[in-house]
C-alpha cells in the first residue's frame, strides 16, 4: 500500500474524529453557529484532502 494512501485513510478517521467531537460537544452543551461552521469546514477539509490523498496513491501505486 502506498504510503500516500495510509496517511490519506488517517485523515478520513481524523475528520470523523472532528466530527464526533462536535457532535459530543453540542449535546452535553449549545455551542454558537461559528464554532459550529468552523468543525464542519475542518472535518470537511480532511475529508476532502484524505481522498484527494488517496486518489493520488491508488494511481501511483
Amino acid at each position: 500500500m502506498h504510503p500516500l494512501v495510509v496517511v490519506g485513510l488517517c485523515a478520513m478517521v481524523a475528520s470523523c474524529f472532528v466530527s464526533g467531537i462536535d457532535a459530543i460537544r453540542s449535546m452535553r452543551s449549545g455551542r454558537e453557529p461559528e464554532r459550529r461552521m468552523r468543525a464542519f469546514l475542518i472535518a470537511g477539509g480532511l475529508l476532502l484532502g484524505g481522498g484527494i490523498l488517496v486518489l493520488i496513491g491508488v494511481s501511483l501505486g
